[in-house]
């Protein structure tokens, strides 16, 4: 994408602890020059060096200051003993019976303990083998810290090549064994036509810090269908993600992100709509409390004539937590009959929560139907008394309205299975709040 979505930062003066620590890492890695990627890792770091961990006066990361965050970060790991991971992994199982596991830990590809599905092949990011025919490509023009900062120190990382329709459902794991900084990267092409459905998330340790970057490269008619599980385990884990994707003639993309669990987290999408009758459709489902800090942030871009796209984010906060949705839809002059509609919903659990909805439309052709909204409230007292009426106590009604709302979001996961695996990791969030709030 070549839009410049997230503009950097005005350079500092002196480096934090934390920008140090990454430019003495940046130089271990310095010396590999004949590596893949090795020539795109340098340029990409120099450009973050330039202006460091995104801060508040980043319009960008205004309500999330990672650089006030980071002060100091945890130590970066070595590749992973492979019966830790399984270790992990078995206590992990996966969300949907049946599923194929890719998985990359401690930012490094996991092919002992990885399988695909019919019509998928994965290679290390690293292997001098691999096909790198586009990776990078989504990349190249951003200005994003957070995607400078993973292409220029990742530490491995998987290209997954998908060739047809792929016979069965895909889980993407990223595992962390201790508490470490990892910098997880993958790469996907999905032929034209071709088909996948991918759950990613992240499991490991309490403190982690996570920054991932995926790139979704789609020929001609594909369809991919890509939800992340972002359910941090403690208030110090930090979960950064950073995705780019093209979606090209009549290809069309279903990308849900469910944010439960603790600690701060940014999820990025970057799409970009390039083909006549494609269509793009991004949702959210967000429950922040306990002081959650969940940050949604995509930009669309549309230039070609005939397309559309959707946006759907629906948060519930309370006890203190906060959630972001910043969402921009760009339509560029060639982009005619573009259809592109965003909504966000915020729902108020208690008097203690944060929220903060920023649409945005840049919009320079004539011939379009766009439109944004965006909503925050208490529930509506009028369903609450509608179910006290028939005999439903009021704190069971109010939590079942706050479900209800939430899980609207999940309308277009198809695989049932999954579905009900993300409306429990839902309710069980939302079980935290108690009867603290709910009465």
């Amino acid at each position: 994408m070549t839009a410049n979505a997230n503009p950097a930062a005005p350079k500092t003066a002196t480096p934090t602890e934390a920008e140090a620590a990454l430019s003495a890492l940046f130089e271990t890695k310095r010396s590999d020059a004949g590596a893949p990627l090795a020539k795109a890792r340098e340029d990409a770091f120099t450009r973050f060096a330039a202006a460091g961990l995104p801060h508040r006066r980043v319009e960008a990361y205004k309500y999330t200051d990672l650089r006030a965050r980071l002060r100091n970060l945890p130590p970066v790991p070595g590749p992973a003993d492979v019966a830790a991971v399984k270790a992990v992994l078995d206590a992990a199982p996966v969300l949907v019976e049946g599923a194929s596991r890719i998985v990359i830990a401690n930012g490094r590809y996991v092919p002992e303990l990885s399988s695909a599905p019919a019509n998928v092949t994965v290679t290390s990011i690293l292997d001098p083998a691999a096909d790198l025919t586009g990776v990078g490509s989504l990349v190249a023009g951003s200005d994003d810290p957070l995607t400078l900062a993973n292409a220029g120190l990742f530490e491995g990382g998987a290209v997954i090549a998908v060739s047809g329709e792929a016979g069965g459902p895909l889980e993407l794991v990223n595992v962390a064994t201790g508490d470490n900084l990892v910098m997880g990267r993958v790469a996907m092409t999905v032929v034209p036509d071709g088909r996948v459905s991918v759950v990613e998330r992240m499991i490991g340790q309490a403190g982690t810090v996570e920054n991932a970057l995926t790139e979704v490269i789609l020929g001609e008619g594909a369809h991919v269908d890509w939800v992340r599980l972002v359910d941090g385990l403690s208030e110090q884990a930090v979960e950064l993600s950073s995705y780019h994707v093209e979606v090209p003639e009549r290809a069309r993309l279903d990308h849900l992100t469910v944010t439960t669990g603790k600690g701060l987290a940014r999820n990025q999408v970057f799409g970009h709509v390039v083909g006549h009758d494609a269509e793009a459709n991004f949702r959210a489902a967000t429950v922040a409390v306990g002081k959650r800090h969940a940050d949604n942030t995509l930009v669309v871009r549309h230039d070609a004539v005939g397309s559309r796209s959707s946006e759907v984010f629906k948060s519930a906060v309370g006890e203190g937590g906060t959630s972001i949705v910043q969402g921009r839809i760009i339509v560029d002059p060639d982009a005619q009959k573009t259809d592109s509609k965003m909504m966000s919903n915020a729902l108020f659990l208690d008097d203690t929560g944060e929220v903060v909805n920023k649409p945005e439309l840049e919009i320079f052709a004539d011939d379009v139907v766009c439109g944004h909204g965006a909503t925050s409230g208490d529930i509506d007292d009028e369903p609450v008394f509608y179910l006290r009426a028939r005999g439903i106590p009021e704190a069971t009604a109010r939590r079942m309205l706050t479900e209800a709302f939430i899980l609207e979001a999940l309308d277009r996961v198809e695989n049932e299975t999954l579905k009900e695996a993300l409306e429990t990791r839902i309710r069980e969030a939302l079980s935290v709040i108690g009867g603290k709030a709910w009465t």
